[in-house]
């Protein structure tokens, strides 16, 4: 079916179906998916390209469900349920929140406890859809260095000019108008809830900062320590790696389609990185890194930094290769032990040679924060983390 038949069959949808709730609420669903989209932003008209995708392709089992939160720029929010009728896939729409900060803690917990009124399931997954800027709290990302940052060895590979129509748009997890949420309020809601997994279609989110701070909330975290093209997940392939939902492989088959999308791809679009990661590890993992720095010589300010690995495009890198960076700050023994903790949580992890114009020679998966005193709002963000609360680094690390 083309995209403006669907397009327009989309707002019929909205416009007429309203609450009608014809399906069963007992709990006889495996799983549950719901994806939050926070479109009210620069992302707004891909939501809905992103949602044709899942409507177009969707194949759902009679005891699975599918949700989708749309919240797009003058549209207000919408809970929508897609299923299939008569051999037909339908858009139901639920619930109409008007015009509503998608990003408020609030929000996001009343789409979740509405969702599973609608649809107990044994199993539930989550997938965050918007802009990301990781770890990093409201407003610094890109925070000006106040010492120059020293060039890369690879620095004709980071030049970038954003206003060069040929390099793809990127999403950059939430942002709705100017707010967005931090981690720490995203876990605080999660954390009331039990989840599978939570997915992030947004930029940077795959670092150890974030993870750590939601090792909690589910049972797998998906995502990306890079950027993200523009155009997300593969949508036409949601449901047929997800459903019917089998754990670990599903998401592995999720993982595959996020990667052959871009992978298959020419010039600055084929670029991806993604990464599954087991959380129960997390905690094995946070005690093996505090021993290589606990056990290391090497001081934060005398990395080499040209030689390491970095995740985004920033003047001064915030994102880099945690592997690498555990093996030049620590012992031989302790970067051992870390890399077979590492092995544990990151179960999958593909990248392709580039990211945009961000060479990817070391890749292992996860990002993590170098300290540097160049950025001290950065710095001081960092120091409250409940990752470095754990690590004990900052403010002994300077």
């Amino acid at each position: 079916m083309k995209k403006s038949n669907l397009l327009g069959l989309l707002f019929l949808s909205l416009l007429f179906t309203g609450c009608d709730k014809w399906f069963p609420t007992d709990s006889g669903y495996e799983h549950s998916l719901l994806v939050y989209m926070a479109a009210d932003n620069s992302l707004s008209d891909l939501a809905v390209t992103n949602v044709n995708e899942i409507w177009e392709h969707a194949s759902l089992p009679d005891d699975h469900a599918l949700f989708i939160f749309t919240d797009r720029r003058g549209k207000g929010a919408h809970l929508l349920r897609i299923n299939t009728r008569s051999h037909t896939v339908r858009i139901d729409t639920l619930f109409r929140y008007g015009i509503v900060n998608s990003v408020h803690p609030e929000m996001l917990e009343q789409v979740i406890k509405h969702t599973r009124e609608e649809c107990p399931a044994k199993t539930y997954g989550l997938i965050l859809w918007s802009h990301g800027t990781g770890w990093l709290p409201w407003g610094l990302y890109g925070e000006t260095p106040q010492v120059e940052a020293a060039p890369c060895a690879s620095a004709s590979a980071f030049q970038y000019n954003i206003k060069d129509p040929m390099y793809p748009q990127t999403k950059s997890f939430g942002k709705d108008g100017n707010a967005e949420m931090e981690i720490s309020a995203l876990a605080t809601v999660l954390e009331k809830f039990t989840h599978e997994y939570v997915c992030f279609d947004a930029c940077l989110m795959a670092d150890v900062q974030t993870y750590y701070q939601l090792r909690n909330v589910s049972t797998y975290l998906m995502g990306s320590p890079t950027e993200i093209i523009d155009t997300g997940y593969p949508y036409h392939k949601l449901t047929s790696a997800l459903f019917p939902y089998r754990g670990e492989s599903s998401l592995m088959a999720l993982c595959d389609a996020y990667y052959n999308k871009y992978d298959a791809l020419s010039g600055y679009y084929q670029s991806a990185t993604i990464s599954l990661v087991k959380t129960a590890y997390i905690p094995g993992l946070a005690q093996a890194f505090k021993n290589v720095i606990q056990n290391g010589s090497v001081h934060p300010k005398d990395v080499n930094r040209q030689e390491l690995q970095s995740y985004d495009r920033l003047k001064e890198h915030v994102f880099w290769d945690i592997e690498q960076m555990a093996e030049v700050l620590g012992t031989p023994a302790d970067y051992t032990a870390f890399t077979r903790a590492l092995q544990k949580a990151v179960v999958y992890k593909k990248a392709t040679d580039y990211f945009i114009t961000i060479p990817i020679r070391r890749y292992s998966g996860l990002a993590a924060y170098l300290p540097v005193s160049a950025l001290p709002r950065t710095q001081e963000a960092f120091e409250v983390t409940s990752w470095n609360e754990y690590l004990g680094w900052l403010p002994l690390a300077y």
